[in-house]
This record gives structure tokens, sequence and C-alpha cells, in this order.
């Protein structure tokens, strides 16, 4: 799933949001299904027993390699990405499959069919910073938490590299395929810039039908436009550490990690605090926020002097399911505003943050913008970053999720509107914004679809399973047929991208199982 920071992709990241975002089944695509036939059965009973072992420890190689973008050097001419390419091409010859190297994605192929039938992921992964996780983010641990697979990358992912690959593995010990050849497309820049997958599918023919395996089950037909809106506050009169005692003034602020991610942390800094700021503070925090809140004081400098810091602890999620997180930003910035501070950049930002985002993610504070879509839920709104210039002004990024039903240029619109809006509220403000809305994607009817509900109706019971709708998007989008199965399950807390990914091995195990029944289905 990738960020919605870079300027240069029409970048989107996928969501396994809540209620309201992911379970209401699509009432212009198809929902029939078609049973899996009993030889396809037969060939996916033997995936797991066979190859699930080997297929963790492919995964447990594959985390290893730390595979995050470092522009403005390209992925592909990192170090990591080219050792994790030539592991690829050696697994693949060890599995008896041929493989292509394209520079922005590999594929690796099975068979000689005319017809091709593709199956996408990706290798790049989001950072990990190692002091929010109990392990080595890159190094698979599979013993702290039993019966899960931790690691950066599993969910969001790794874990389909492998399961695909043995699928393939699978496929081929049922004998020659008559249908499609399958050709595993591994994708290099789907967490940064979209660019280099572009130029590359401009020069090579991509299947008629394609499968990524970087979304939800039971099928993803519909995927929200990702978007990207940076609030810069400047100000001359920001406040400066010392300058007299005319007040508490907020002479630091920042927060996040990066833009698709629901921040975990956020902290203040506060000068002149005085020794009751904090305990005012503390006794301010509204007892239905599920963040933590520190206060370190220094008390140097006599009863109005002293410096505040103030630490917020969230919950990270990915930004595209921001009701899955607790914003450390946000929640910070309605703490702060149960005050006022002295004039300058940091408590305009807070002002700002509370009267346009708020503690919510459905943009209900921020003029008309909110909007619905019956099938592809609410326009989400989540403030990801904030971040401070040398200058002294603050930037403030906020991911954008929106459905069809509204143009991309009326929700710009509806942005600049309440901008507009916060700024003839707050003269002297002076706040730029940079504004980019990627547009939605909806299959209509793609004809493997029946075929992939029915192998999950089939391993999981779900009668009533029907294409579905997520918060972001994938590089599915750029391919012919592009639909998304799993690998993630419905209702369940989706992990990547955040500080404690994981994947459970049960799951791990079915996902090797219904991508092998679903490649029988439509190659052999």
């Amino acid at each position: 799933m990738s960020p919605a920071a870079r300027s240069t992709s029409d970048p989107a990241e996928r969501s396994a949001a809540g209620p309201l975002e992911r379970s209401a089944p699509d009432p212009e695509g198809p929902s029939a299904a078609v049973p899996p036939s009993h030889a396809a059965l037969a060939l996916a009973a033997g995936a797991a027993p066979r190859y699930g072992d080997a297929a963790s420890a492919l995964l447990a190689d594959l985390v290893a390699f730390r595979t995050v973008a470092a522009p403005p050097v390209p992925n592909v001419e990192l170090p990591e990405f080219r050792r994790l390419k030539a592991y690829l091409a050696r697994r693949a010859g060890e599995l008896r499959l041929d493989y292509e190297d394209h520079g922005a994605a590999v594929v690796i192929g099975l068979g000689s069919a005319a017809e091709r039938l593709g199956l996408l992921t990706h290798a790049d992964v989001q950072p990990a910073d190692p002091a929010r996780w109990g392990s080595d983010p890159f190094r698979l641990d599979t013993l702290t938490e039993p019966a899960r697979l931790v690691g950066r990358g599993v969910e969001d992912d790794k874990a389909s590299i492998a399961t695909a690959l043995y699928a393939m593995r699978a496929l081929a010990d049922g004998g020659p395929l008559r249908r499609r050849r399958v050709e595993l497309i591994v994708s290099m820049t789907e967490e940064s810039d979209w660019t280099p997958f572009r130029e590359f599918l401009r020069g090579w023919h991509p299947p008629s039908l394609n499968i990524a395996l970087d979304g939800e089950y039971p099928v993803v037909t519909a995927e929200k436009g990702t978007g990207a809106v940076l609030l810069t506050l400047r100000d001359e009169a920001r406040p400066v550490a010392g300058a007299g005692r005319e007040g508490p003034a907020i002479v630091a602020l920042r927060g996040g990690a990066f833009r698709t991610q629901i921040p975990a942390e956020a902290e203040a800094v506060i000068e002149e605090a005085g020794p009751d700021l904090g305990p005012a503070l503390e006794a301010a925090r509204d007892p239905s926020w599920e963040v933590r809140f520190d206060f370190e004081a220094d008390g140097a400098g006599g009863p109005g002097g002293g410096r505040l810091r103030v630490l917020a602890h969230g919950l990270a999620a990915h930004s595209s399911m921001p009701q899955e997180g607790r914003n450390a930003i946000t929640h910070l910035a309605a703490l702060l505003g149960t005050r006022t501070w002295r004039a300058g950049p940091a408590a305009r930002m807070i002002r700002l943050i509370n009267d346009l985002v708020g503690t919510g993610y459905h943009a209900e504070r921020f003029g008309d913008l909110a909007h619905a879509h019956d099938f592809m839920g609410p326009l989400t709104l989540a403030m990801t970053t904030l971040d401070a210039s040398p200058d002294g002004s603050l930037t403030a990024g906020l991911n954008v999720r929106r459905p069809v039903g509204r143009s991309g240029a009326a929700v710009e619109a509806a942005i600049r509107a309440a901008l507009e809006g916060w700024r003839a509220r707050n003269p002297g403000a002076r706040l730029d914004a940079s504004i980019r809305i990627g547009e939605p994607y909806h299959v209509a009817s793609a004809p493997h679809v029946p075929v992939l509900l029915g192998v999950f109706r089939h391993f999981t019971g779900n009668a009533d399973a029907a294409p579905i709708a997520v918060g972001g998007g994938t590089q599915a989008r750029l391919l012919p047929n592009g639909v998304n199965f799993g690998p993630s399950m419905p209702g369940a807390v989706y992990t990547g991208h955040s500080d404690h990914e994981f994947m459970t091995v049960e799951q791990f195990r079915l996902n090797l199982t219904m991508c092998t029944a679903a490649l029988a289905e439509l190659a052999v």
C-alpha cells in the first residue's frame, strides 16, 4: 500500500477499514460465486501440508531485506533491493519457475499457455523504528507470540510473495497449465513513487486478468482515491525560548512518522510553563480518550518559568483505517486547545487542527468536505504528520481518501473553501496549502471475481461473501481487471504500517491454500 506523499505518483493504500468503510456488498458488481471444482480442492488441500513450512522460511528471508525507500535514490538502485532481486531469482530457479527482471518489477512465471493470469505483490515496505517494536522488525519473530509471524512487511506484502510462490509450486505439481500461464509480478515501488511501475507497464504487456494479494478478502473491487494535503503555517512573531514572561508559549510541536500511518506519538514543548501547568493539563484530559499523556517538567527559572514537555502516546494504524488507531497528534491538539497560548505558529496550528480536523476521521469539521457513497463508504481525513522547519514554520500532513460521488475538482474546491474560511476567521495567519486528490477505482465486473468468491466462501464458510470496497488502493488499479484477493480477513485488525505488524500462522497457511485453489480454477 503506497503513501500519499509523493507528488509524482497517483498512490494508494488499501484499507481494512471498519464497518462503515468495508462491509457493504457492491450493489453494482457481481455477487454470484462459482464453487471450486473437486480437482482444484484436491490440489489446494496438499499445498499447506507440503509447502507451509517452506513458505514460512521464505518469508523469514524476505523480511530480513530492509527494502525501504531512501529518496532521492531510486529503489532499484539501492543495494538492499538488488540483493532481494538476486534472492528471488535464485529461489525462482529452485522452484523451477522462470524469472525476468524489469527494473521496477520482477516477473516470475509458470507455464507457457498463450493466455496469462497475473498475481500482483510488492517487495518494498514502510520504515520501522526498532525502538517501537518488541524485537528487530526486520527479523521474523515466530517465538515471542505463539501462532503469530511478526515483522515489517509480513502483512504488507512479503507474506503474499511467499504464499504466491509456493501456490505456483503446488500448481505445478498438478501437471501442465492448460488454460493460463501464471505470472507473479513483484513491484519494487508500491510504497513510494508509482512512476517507475507505470513506466514498466508501458513497456510490458500485462495479463488480461490480474489478482493483487495486497488487500482484503473476499474480493476488493473498489478502492478509494488517496490524496495528500500539506498545510504550512508561518508567523514572524513565533515564540522563542526565554522571550519574556508573556504567558506560556508552545515553542516546539511535532508528531507522526510517515503520511500513511496514524501517528502513535506526538509532543509539544512549552516555555514559561510554571509549576501548575502540567497538573492543569492532566486534569483537562477527556477520560474517554484512549491516549496516554506524559508530562516532563523542568522547574528551573522560578514560579513563572520552567519548561514542560508534553508527550502523547496513541496507537499506530494504517491511515486508510484511522478508526483502528488512536491519533496522538489530534488528541494532543485537543488537550492543548483547552488553554490559551502566546501567539505563534504552534498556537495557530493547535487552533487549526481543532477547528478543521478534531479527533474524528470523517472530515466532520472541514467545511462541507464530508460525503459518502453507498458502497464505497465515507471520505476519511486523517492528520498523520506534523513537522517543523528551520525557519520556524510548521507543516501538517493530512491523508485524504475519497469515494466516488464527487469529482476530484469538487473535493479540492471544498478543501480550499474550508481553508479560506479559516484564514478569514484567523486574520494574520500565514497559511499555505498544497493539495493533491487521487481518483477512486471501481471494477464494475471482472470474469474471475465469481471464481474468487467461490473459493473464499468454500474455505471460510461465509455463504454471503460478496465484493467489497476499501479505504485506499493498490497497484491493482493499474492492471486490466485488477482486483484484490486477500491477504487480510474482513473484520480482523489490519497491522500493516503499524509498529506491530503480524499475520497469524493459521491465516498464512489459509492464504496459501486459497491462493492455490484460485490458481487451479483459473489456470489449470
